[in-house]
């Protein structure tokens, strides 16, 4: 997959997404009000991903942190026009390799969530904690 990634600050970030267009990324819509990111904290790593060269179109983005070699995901949400090509477990292969996290911490409440994390070969640990299998 020819997919390369980009790693952000807040503001470049907000200037993809007002260019890019929120219906693309519906989840990511409902955390914003008028394009503003308030919900977000100042440490927070933004990384965005596309296929090169560029049509464009983001293919997915992530809003994450980390702490130690965990790597807490505010947000992972892949353009509701490209789900199902393998581009979300391909995104997360590049972000686990690029912060060397061992383990991931998430909201995985909604049930397809949890179903894309436990594909791509996370093991479940409580209600919000997945960690890579041995």
């Amino acid at each position: 997959m020819n997919l390369s990634y980009r790693i952000l600050d807040c503001h470049i970030f907000e200037s993809y997404m007002a260019l890019e267009g929120w219906e693309s990324f519906p989840m990511l819509k409902s955390y914003t009000t008028d394009g503003e990111f308030s919900f977000l904290l100042k440490d927070c790593s933004f990384m965005i991903f596309d296929y090169q060269p560029s049509d464009g179109l983001l293919k997915a983005v992530c809003i994450y942190r980390m702490i130690g070699d965990c790597l807490s995901i505010e947000l992972f949400e892949v353009n509701k026009d490209y789900r199902g090509l393998g581009i979300g477990t391909y995104a997360m292969e590049r972000l686990m390799i690029e912060t060397g996290a061992k383990t991931v911490y998430l909201d995985a409440k909604n049930a397809n969530a949890e179903i894309f994390w436990k594909t791509i070969g996370m093991k479940k640990i409580d209600n919000q904690t997945f960690c890579l299998e041995d």
